[in-house]
């Protein structure tokens, strides 16, 4: 059964590495990793992106873009339109 994590990514730069990090080390292995990108003013998404490039792992990561800051709860449900998981974490 599918689990989806959705990630909202702003001004994380900081930590987001570690994040992604500890998604790919989870043992349940029928994963899906959603980022919203929040538009932050800092090179999280980037990271995020250089990271999700170097992974060569079974789970289905994608990037969604907002076009403007929108908050943590409208990028929890821009993450969720797209959610296929029967299950979802924040």
């Amino acid at each position: 059964m599918k689990v989806s994590i959705i990630i909202p990514v702003y001004n994380v730069a900081p930590y987001i590495k570690r994040c992604l990090q500890s998604v790919i080390e989870q043992t349940y292995t029928d994963l899906e990793c959603i980022l919203v990108d929040d538009c932050g003013s800092d090179n999280s998404i980037d990271l995020a992106q250089d990271f999700i490039n170097d992974y060569k792992g079974d789970i289905a990561f994608t990037i969604l873009h907002h076009e403007k800051n929108k908050g943590q709860a409208a990028a929890r449900n821009t993450g969720l339109k797209y959610a296929k998981g029967a299950y979802v974490y924040f």
